[in-house]
């Protein structure tokens, strides 16, 4: 009879090797567990449909906000201005735009909205993302050559452009009390072009574009010549600045994400998520002129100190603010020591 006794040391040492193989298996299934899914947090956004959200939306798009955690939900506003009242009470917990007066009035009694970043600014040597504009018939015809020569005229000049308008009057020596100001949202300062409402007015992107395109106005004054260096900063209200900081710090970070990739340009990805938050043509956004905004978010401090005097000097706040009441950086910088160190988030 044939014998198998000589064949059991083999089995033996295969069943061993089985049993240590499946023990090593088991514990370092244990020890490193698949993370779960991180909890998201909403987080309410103020936009207005214009380029220089465009990182906000490329944020969310591009899943920059989701890898924080947070699940952004776009509200929609007329002008910066009207987003306050939500911005105060915490109700949206961020907005972006030029700064205005009843900002600075709600911060002297108290509110801690605070300036947390760069969202576009009017850099020298940069297209025009901000310009004057006076309607074309009126400079072919000689009957505008100078700012001056708009005294008497019709000016648009909407509740978030005033300071701009005062600027651009200023080179030729002039006040709104010499002008006519007509206060029109900047769409309908497009179409007061089109239909000869309007003698002049101050624009920013991309209605620069479209009412160039339309052939009636002409560019008279660039952005640089009397706003150099006017930021259109991102602001955090009480949702982030009082109730959850920490959770404003990783907003932070997937904002400055998206600034990065808005700052590449106007590539066909860049171009197809501006078009459908903004709902503006693919050739217009092609045409315009996409602000700049610098990758590390600062904020220039002289021409916000220069616009509060301005306001303060018009009576239009009860008082100034200190730098400490009005910018908060510590989001920027701690967003900035992140993507510093880190290659992939």
């Amino acid at each position: 009879m044939l014998s198998i006794k000589p064949q059991l040391p083999l089995v033996v040492l295969l069943f061993v090797s089985i049993v240590m193989v499946s023990a090593c298996v088991s514990q370092t299934s244990s020890s490193s567990p698949v993370p779960p899914a991180q909890e998201m947090t909403t987080v309410k956004v103020a936009y207005m449909p214009i380029i220089s959200f465009g990182p906000l939306f490329i944020a969310q798009e591009e899943g920059y906000f989701a890898r924080q955690g947070i699940n952004v939900e776009f509200e929609k506003f007329q002008a910066t201005s009207s987003s306050l009242p939500s911005l105060i009470s915490g109700d949206i917990a961020v907005t972006g735009g030029q700064l205005f007066p009843g900002l600075i009035n709600a911060i002297s009694k108290g509110a801690h909205v605070r300036i947390v970043v760069d969202k576009g600014m009017i850099i020298p040597g940069s297209c025009n993302s901000a310009a004057f504009l006076v309607r074309k018939d009126l400079v072919t015809s000689g009957a505008v050559k100078t700012i001056s020569d708009l005294r008497g005229r019709k000016i648009a000049a909407g509740s978030d452009q005033s300071y701009g308008t005062y600027r651009a009057l200023d080179k030729g020596n002039l006040t709104s009390d010499d002008v006519e100001t007509v206060a029109m949202t900047s769409s309908a300062t497009v179409v007061g072009f089109e239909n000869g409402a309007i003698d002049a007015g101050f624009l920013m992107e991309p209605y620069i574009t479209q009412a160039v395109k339309n052939g009636k106005t002409v560019v008279f004054l660039p952005g640089v010549d009397f706003i150099p260096n006017y930021t259109t900063p991102l602001y955090y209200g009480t949702a982030f600045t009082d109730t959850n900081p920490e959770l404003g710090k990783r907003f932070m970070v997937a904002y400055l994400q998206g600034v990065r990739q808005y700052n590449q340009g106007k590539t066909d990805r860049n171009i197809e998520i501006l078009a459908n938050y903004t709902h503006l043509d693919r050739d217009l956004l092609a045409q315009s002129c996409w602000v700049p905004i610098g990758e590390n978010g600062e904020v220039p401090r002289q021409p916000v100190r220069e616009y509060m005097d301005w306001m303060y000097a018009n009576d239009k706040i009860s008082q100034k603010v200190d730098e400490d009441q009005l910018f908060d950086m510590r989001f920027v910088n701690y967003a900035n020591g992140v993507l510093a160190n880190s290659t992939n988030i």
